[in-house]
């Protein structure tokens, strides 16, 4: 249940906006800013499923978890303080990590080798200040010189030396993304020198690749906002959002734009343009909170403030926005670099903060993720969406209670907003508590209702919850309600065809109904298998076994289909193959739980009742109630930051 609520909250822009539009048609997936495999062997540590700390805050050391396996190996010498901090690398602790690479610098600070690997780990870890101090070191090194080139080109824009930045990042045959990244962030320390007219020449002047425009025109036209050219401002932005086709090659420099836009028009009074603006980019993405936000503010006459307030900010968004064109795939490991950087010159930007979040949780790293979350500012449209998504990362991170609380404090908190409501009942349906449940659901119905937002879902969810809490009745009805809104869900053909059956009320039409979901879902295994139940149920044990036997090509491992399959060849007579299939499922996965190892030990001690007495046979449920396998049809991605 709760991998089915990841993916419609997060594919909901009500979830998590923190994936960004990336899985869209994206064109700029060229070249990496670093091609070096060191560069991404030494950032992929962040993508490996593991159980870090939570990351430092841009310029501080990070703090090494007790306990850790690096932590009991031998680092008073060079040897063991490298082997320590390459042990953490492997086991995703990149926080132990750095501390030792830092110790092992502490014996020997002139191994150039070592200050490679370490410059690289403290920048994907967030602790610029120390990346820096070795960039400075690396920025002629024929392999690290390109990143720590750039790395101090952005500390002098961090420390107002532009000069120093426009040096730093003035490097020879850059790829296509280099370019385009060095342009914009040279830009940015033009216009931090007052020269507001040389800065947009110069992004004016990035000309290499046919997918330039878009990113051009957004970032000069942040230039000119920030300098006060409101016209030149409006010119450009306007540009990006004219062409509904430049959100394919950057859907966040699109919505950006919208935002940007927006803002502008409406500090200058102009409200209707500024909701001209703005519907241009929830017509992209309806429901991504900055977006509906500013909205509310602008409609309410309230004053707005500016998207970008800062060179340092405008720097970030430019690393932000590029990293988000490359953050998938091996990409990714880029991207987090990319972020990090960000995050030096801007270290409480939301968006930021949420890209990180995303990638931390997608290597299922939820500590390192729920603390992003909980650094979004309070004052952040995505402050909401950080606090839900965080809520389901505590109970992914085996935290329940402090989900449960979460979530709970979150719909006191945002007592009108839906996704909280479903949020808890979806990691109660994970625990199994329906009956809350059900009572958490019911207000999720009646908001749904009120905002005319219904959704089959819903209706579907707190079906499954009266069902569970034995309120036949009440189950009945929701599953008919969801229908009624998507007639061709098969989750709910199937859950409501079964109950049916396993019920002996309505046979025909519940038989159909599970066939129609089989046809919808052909290679939906649970699915399949709730064909072979329904069959056994009725005791036709010849179609049972053709279904089951299916369903267990699909899904091998799954122990009720194997026990469902064990059932069905005792009662065609293949008595050996059904205690086979019984062992199976004692050691299918997921395990069964404990009641259901004491009923399958016991047929494969006893067998089963005469099939004229069916009382005994395992209790045959939806697939629903077994199995993550009804994710609802998810919504177009939302901008990140970004929930994807």
């Amino acid at each position: 249940m709760l991998k089915r609520a990841r993916q419609r909250f997060e594919s909901s822009g009500e979830g998590r906006a923190l994936t960004s539009l990336q899985d869209k048609d994206l064109r700029v997936q060229k070249t990496p800013t670093c091609r070096m495999a060191l560069v991404l062997a030494l950032a992929a540590v962040l993508t490996a499923p593991a159980g870090g700390g939570a990351l430092a805050a841009p310029g501080e050391a990070p703090v090494k978890p007790a306990g850790t396996a690096a932590a009991r190996l031998g680092s008073e010498t060079l040897s063991g303080a490298y082997l320590a901090a390459k042990s953490a690398q492997l086991g995703g602790d990149i926080n132990t990590a750095v501390d030792y690479y830092a110790k092992a610098l502490a014996i020997d600070p002139n191994a150039e080798a070592l200050q490679q690997d370490a410059m690289f780990a403290f920048f994907a870890a967030g602790d610029f200040r120390r990346g820096v101090e070795l960039a400075a070191k690396l920025r002629d090194n024929d392999e690290a010189g390109k990143v720590a080139r750039i790395a101090l080109g952005i500390d002098g824009l961090v420390r107002a030396d532009y000069g120093k930045a426009i040096e730093e990042l003035d490097i020879l045959d850059p790829s296509d993304l280099d370019a385009l990244l060095l342009g914009h962030l040279q830009a940015w320390a033009d216009q931090g020198a007052g020269r507001t007219s040389q800065a947009i020449e110069r992004i004016a002047d990035l000309n290499k690749a046919n997918w330039y425009p878009v990113f051009n025109d957004y970032q000069a036209g942040l230039v000119a906002a920030v300098a006060g050219r409101a016209d030149e401002a409006r010119r450009r932005l306007s540009k990006v959002v004219a062409d509904r086709s430049n959100a394919q090659t950057s859907p966040d420099a699109f919505v950006g734009a919208s935002e940007a836009l927006a803002r502008l028009e409406a500090a200058a009074g102009r409200k209707k343009e500024a909701l001209a603006a703005v519907n241009k980019g929830l017509a992209l993405a309806e429901n991504y909170d900055p977006l509906t936000t500013l909205k509310g503010e602008i409609e309410k006459g309230d004053k707005v403030a500016p998207t970008i307030g800062s060179v340092k900010q405008g720097a970030a968004e430019t690393l932000y926005i590029l990293g988000q064109a490359i953050n998938r795939g091996e990409g990714q490991q880029v991207a987090i670099l990319y972020f990090q950087l960000a995050r030096a010159l801007d270290a409480q930007n939301p968006r930021v903060l949420v890209a990180l979040a995303g990638i931390a949780e997608r290597a299922n790293r939820y500590d390192d993720a729920i603390g992003y979350y909980d650094a979004v500012p309070a004052g952040s449209a995505l402050k909401r969406t950080a606090d839900l998504q965080s809520g389901l990362d505590l109970w992914s991170a085996e935290k329940k209670d402090e989900a449960r609380a979460k979530l709970r404090k979150a719909v006191e908190t945002y007592p009108d907003d839906l996704q909280a409501y479903l949020a808890l009942a979806d990691i109660l349906s994970s625990a199994k508590d329906y009956a809350e449940m059900s009572r958490t659901l019911d207000q999720a119905v009646a908001l749904a209702v009120k905002t005319k937002e219904e959704s089959w879902n819903i209706y579907y969810q707190r079906g499954i919850a009266f069902e569970r809490t034995k309120q036949w009745p009440k189950a009945e009805a929701d599953f008919r309600k969801a229908l009624k809104l998507s007639p061709n869900q098969p989750q709910v053909l199937n859950y409501l065809g079964y109950s049916w059956v396993d019920q002996n009320q309505n046979l025909d039409e519940g038989l159909k109904m599970i066939r129609t979901a089989v046809d919808l879902r052909p290679n939906d295994g649970y699915i399949v298998d709730s064909l072979g139940w329904a069959y056994y149920r009725l005791a036709r044990f010849d179609d049972a076994v053709e279904e089951l036997e299916r369903a267990i090509l699909l899904n091998p491992a799954d122990p009720t289909i194997n026990d469902h399959l064990g059932d069905a060849y005792w009662q065609v007579g293949r008595q050996r193959e059904a205690r086979f299939q019984w062992s199976r499922a004692l050691v299918g996965d997921p395990k069964p739980e404990a009641a259901d190892v004491a009923r399958i030990e016991a047929k494969l001690r006893d067998g089963l009742m005469p099939a004229g007495n069916r009382k005994a046979d395992a209790p045959g449920q939806p697939a629903e109630t077994r199995a993550d396998t009804a994710a609802p049809q998810p919504k177009p991605g939302e901008p990140s930051s970004t929930v994807r």
